[in-house]
């Protein structure tokens, strides 16, 4: 049975976005064992462009315009539309799962019982990524996104910030005799095509390669209050990404569930906790290998 035969009946799927290109990297090939030895019991999901045909033993294969892939931007395109969420609404969950993530065990249908809207590997004020402002949720590259929350987002039909609001913080940033030449801007506030979650989607779109964790970390919530984040407790139990052993430490000195960027942030972290080849047994988690690395 396929991941289509499982459809109606999976809570969660597991969701791997990919490239025109028809081969893996050696390194792609060990996050895809890593999902295909933990999380083979869940249905798998290539996400690809049009007239690209990625074919893998267990993976269906859902086809994207192309518009959506080839740079950040573009992916930040894919995951700010409501076509790529609505794709999968006859799961309660997504697992999205970028090629430089790892999984450690099979704890997915645990995490989808929280009924968290978003759960992901924090952000950390650290050397790592020293442009964090605070320690929260947010990176997108090994999330649990609950897809009917993200489709009530983006639907939303709340405004993105009131009017007189907008005018009062503009107001405090430009001259007084500057003003009357921003006028426009305060009226064209009140039109919801210029003050929506659409308006909005496409300007982060277009802001830098995290644009969309920062939307759906940081502002998702505006359009639908009820939109509920993991706690940094929460997200380091789920997952790291920067500064994986400080993360190590903030988790109490336990792996969490999976990574991302494995093989940006402290390659030689990881390398113990990764699955051998088909012919090789796996790697069996060795906390004190863990610790005599930090």
């Amino acid at each position: 049975m396929g991941p289509k035969d499982l459809v109606s009946t999976a809570q969660v799927a597991i969701v791997v976005p990919t490239t025109a290109r028809q081969v893996f990297t050696q390194d792609e090939e060990i996050s895809l064992r890593h999902v295909e030895h933990f999380l083979s019991a869940y249905p798998r999901y290539f996400v690809a462009p049009e007239g690209s045909s990625p074919t893998r033993a267990g993976f269906a294969v859902e086809h994207f315009p192309t518009r959506y892939f080839g740079s950040a931007r573009a992916h930040n395109l894919l995951l700010l539309s409501e076509e790529f969420f609505a794709r999968f609404r006859s799961y309660k969950y997504i697992l999205h799962y970028h090629l430089d993530a790892l999984v450690f065990s099979d704890r997915l249908a645990q995490w989808c019982e929280t009924d968290l809207d978003l759960i992901g590997a924090p952000w950390l004020r650290c050397d790592d990524s020293p442009w964090v402002d605070r320690a929260r949720v947010g990176n997108g590259g090994f999330t649990l996104m609950k897809v009917e929350s993200h489709l009530n987002v983006l639907r939303s039909t709340r405004l993105s910030i009131d009017p007189d609001e907008y005018w009062e913080e503009l107001c405090r940033v430009i001259p007084p005799h500057h003003r009357w030449l921003q006028l426009p801007r305060k009226y064209l506030k009140r039109l919801g095509i210029f003050n929506n979650v659409r308006w909005e989607t496409r300007w982060w779109s277009s802001n830098g390669p995290m644009a969309a964790d920062y939307f759906w970390a940081d502002r998702a919530v505006r359009y639908w209050p009820e939109f509920r984040v993991a706690s940094l407790e929460q997200g380091l139990e789920f997952a790291f990404e920067v500064a994986p052993r400080l993360c190590f430490e903030l988790n109490h000195r336990r792996l969490p569930f999976g990574c991302h960027a494995w093989t940006r942030y402290d390659r030689a972290f990881w390398e113990p906790h990764l699955l051998g080849d088909a012919t090789t047994r796996p790697t069996r988690i060795d906390l004190h290998k863990v610790a005599s690395l930090l």
